[in-house]
Formats: C-alpha cells, sequence, structure tokens
C-alpha cells in the first residue's frame, strides 16, 4: 500500500496510508445507495403523488433532485471534515498534500473536475426509470459506470492513487478511521468558565502546526501513530521548553484545549 510522507514543522514525517482503491470503490457505492434512496423517496412520495405538469415535473426535479446529488460531495467533504457518507463508513477521508484539511478552493477544484458528481446527477434518473419502466434503466447503468473510467485510470496510474479533481485540487484520500468529534478539533469551544491554560507556550506554534497535531490525534491508533505521537511529544517539549510527564496523547490534547482557550480570550 503507497503511503505519504508529510514533513512536519517539528522536522517529524508523518506516513499516512493512501486509501486503497477498493475502499474508494465501496465508498462511492455507499454514496450512490444515499443518492437513489433520497432520489426514490422524492420521486414516489413527492413527485409522482403530485401529478404536475411535465415542465413542472422537470423544474421540480432539478430542484429537488438533480441540485443535491450534484452538490452532495462538496457539501458533505466541507462540512464533515472530508468525508462523506460512504467515505465514513469505510473510514478513509480528503486530505491536502501537507497533512492538513484542504481548504475551500482545494475542495471546489476537486468538485468541479470530479467526475462522480456528473455520475451522481444521472442516478436519480436510474432511479426514476427504475420506477416507471422496470429493465430500460440497465443501459442508463450502464452509461454511469463509463462516467467513472476516466478517474479509475488515474488512480491506478498515479502514486499516490489520485484522481483527476486530487491532481488539480492538491489533495490525497487517506486510509485513517477518523473518529474525532468537535470536542477534539482546534475549533473547540471551551465550556468551563474557570478554565486554566497549562501550557501557554503553545501559542508559539502556528495554525499549521495545531492542524498537524490534530491530524494526528484524529488517525486510528496503531503502533506506527503511537510511535510518531512519542517523538512530537519529545519534539513539542524541547522546541517550546515545556515540561511534562503526561503520556504523548493526553499531552497533545492539552496542547488542543490551551490553544483555543487562549485564542478565544
Amino acid at each position: 500500500m503507497s503511503t505519504l510522507v508529510v514533513t512536519t514543522p517539528f522536522n517529524i514525517d508523518l506516513e499516512f496510508k493512501i486509501a486503497p482503491f477498493m475502499k474508494r470503490v465501496w465508498a462511492t457505492l455507499l454514496d450512490m445507495l444515499v443518492v437513489s434512496v433520497y432520489a426514490f423517496v422524492v420521486f414516489e412520495f413527492i413527485l409522482i403523488p403530485l401529478d404536475v405538469p411535465e415542465t413542472m415535473g422537470q423544474t421540480l426535479a432539478i430542484l429537488l433532485v438533480s441540485i443535491p446529488a450534484f452538490l452532495y460531495h462538496l457539501l458533505m467533504e466541507i462540512f464533515f471534515n472530508g468525508q462523506s457518507v460512504g467515505k465514513k463508513l469505510v473510514g478513509i477521508k480528503v486530505m491536502d498534500k501537507e497533512g492538513n484539511e484542504p481548504t475551500l478552493s482545494q475542495y471546489l477544484v476537486r468538485w468541479i473536475l470530479g467526475l462522480s458528481n456528473y455520475a451522481m446527477m444521472t442516478v436519480p434518473y436510474i432511479i426514476f426509470l427504475v420506477i416507471i419502466s422496470g429493465g430500460a434503466y440497465i443501459f442508463a447503468l450502464f452509461s454511469l459506470l463509463t462516467i467513472y473510467l476516466p478517474d479509475v485510470i488515474s488512480v491506478a496510474a498515479t502514486g499516490k492513487s489520485q484522481r483527476l479533481g486530487d491532481l488539480a485540487g492538491g489533495t490525497v484520500v487517506i486510509d485513517a478511521k477518523a473518529e474525532t468529534s468537535i470536542n477534539e478539533t482546534i475549533y473547540l469551544e471551551i465550556e468551563e468558565t474557570n478554565y486554566e491554560a497549562k501550557y501557554p507556550e503553545v501559542m508559539r506554534l502556528s495554525d499549521r502546526d495545531i492542524n498537524g497535531i490534530r491530524n494526528l490525534l484524529a488517525l486510528k491508533s496503531a503502533r506506527e501513530t503511537d510511535q510518531y505521537m512519542i517523538e512530537v511529544s519529545y519534539r513539542i517539549k524541547d522546541v517550546l521548553g515545556i515540561q511534562s510527564d503526561l503520556p504523548p496523547n493526553e499531552f497533545l490534547h492539552q496542547l488542543l484545549h490551551d490553544y483555543n482557550y487562549l485564542t478565544q480570550k
């Protein structure tokens, strides 16, 4: 399995496993299932029962089905930290090549050049064909699958398994069970009124440093990850002159809490 090596500001090389091809396939199929269920519900219980004129029905189909399907990946990845429903379920996520969460512009470029987004637009109509004509959807389904061919070739040909949108946006898809919540991000709201920062030296770190720590903590625990945490913690303590007996995981979490508290003051 190929890896992405990111050098942190503390001169520690972090390795992220590139998402296996089959995991990406399963994520795509799960996302298509989500959109299909949504489209089926809209057609079966809203559009068809309304029995509106054809022109109005087409307009409603575009507004209620096609546009949401087209925007699905963009909105999901922006608001859910690089993950759609399918990506979340199989444990993969989008990340930029520097080990940080992609910027809005990177998400946009990835989305615009993402052939899967255009494929998503056809899913609702395949569902509609299933409803009204049974087997007539076979050809449409075959056409849908061919849309993915350029991306499949790109993933197979590039060293980091990047599809066309990834290459243009400077992103990769990594294999990481991200079990984070809002309480584990740098955007944490500190609710304790009497909270005191243990390590005010954390303010000497940049946002990129903090993002690197957050992403490291987001990775699924493994022997290699635990070793990286030890090395990163040691390096941070050395650079900032911090004395701490906390385990590496707790120490890094404490740094995030302190950073949030001090930046919100």
